[in-house]
């Protein structure tokens, strides 16, 4: 379909999850102030900056991802570009919500330890996922290029089963529908003869 060959289409779908991150973001800084009623582990010591530090953090990674949803929107971009820069924000995001999740638990709950485990898997696999974003458009081919490529395959596959999981609500349904989109779209872009030739997979 051409639709799941524009790539600015895909910039539609991008402000979808931007806006559903935004309005969770908006949902816990509410909650900080007492005016959004949500759970919070039991373990929470202060739910105001418990609430207010993960919010903060939620609030920054939907600002990052709906920067890139406006460029991939606004400009023309090449299909491994736009998974470069998808890969590349996915990166930024996990860290930075890790993170002020990390910190959250360690200053505002009652399991400091467990903040530590947090903080290391998100940096490691923060990490993971920027060097991959670098390595896809690095304009070099080999065997790490096609090892990236069958793993990138693989990941969007994982994304698109997911997202047939059943939702628990109309919420999680739209996040559901979002990211199965972009998953197709994905999966459309690796798959492309362009894509596979420039990170050396096919000739």
């Amino acid at each position: 379909m051409i639709f799941f060959q524009d790539t600015r289409s895909l910039g539609m779908i991008f402000w979808i999850v931007a806006i559903l991150l935004a309005a969770n973001a908006v949902m816990l800084l509410a909650a900080a102030f007492g005016d959004y009623a949500i759970e919070v582990p039991d373990s929470v010591t202060d739910a105001r900056m418990f609430c207010l530090l993960t919010g903060a953090g939620n609030a920054i990674a939907a600002i990052i991802y709906a920067g890139n949803a406006h460029k991939t929107m606004a400009t023309r971009r090449s299909r491994l570009e736009v998974i470069r820069s998808y890969i590349a924000v996915i990166g930024l995001c996990m860290l930075i919500s890790g993170i002020s999740g990390a910190l959250a638990v360690y200053l505002y709950t009652d399991e400091q330890s467990f903040a530590l485990y947090i903080a290391i898997a998100t940096i490691v696999l923060s990490a993971i996922v920027l060097g991959i974003s670098r390595i896809v458009a690095d304009g070099k081919k080999g065997p790490v290029k096609k090892v990236v490529w069958a793993v990138l395959v693989i990941a969007f596959v994982l994304m698109a089963l997911d997202a047939i999981e059943e939702a628990d609500d109309y919420w999680e349904l739209a996040e559901h529908i979002a990211h199965m989109i972009i998953a197709v779209f994905m999966i459309s872009f690796i798959a492309d003869g362009d894509v596979r030739r420039e990170m050396g997979v096919s000739e």
